[in-house]
């Protein structure tokens, strides 16, 4: 199986939760993948931290765009 299994909890958090709050909503995510058919190379919250650290600079870069233009 895939790893999107595990994706939607960083998705959800992505989404739902102010930035400032990210690292303590990736701490609170488990180490280790909860299900037997996890396909991540990695624990389950780093992949977590490196999405989240991914959106964070795209979202920074974007906004960088912004004020350039504007």
């Amino acid at each position: 199986m895939s790893v999107s299994h595990c994706m939607h909890r960083v998705l959800d958090i992505a989404r739902d939760t102010p930035e400032a709050d990210w690292p303590s909503a990736i701490a609170a995510l488990p180490a280790a993948c909860e299900r037997a058919d996890c396909g991540a190379p990695r624990s389950c919250r780093d992949r977590a931290a490196d999405y989240l650290r991914m959106q964070w600079r795209i979202r920074r870069r974007l906004e960088a765009k912004g004020a350039r233009r504007g």
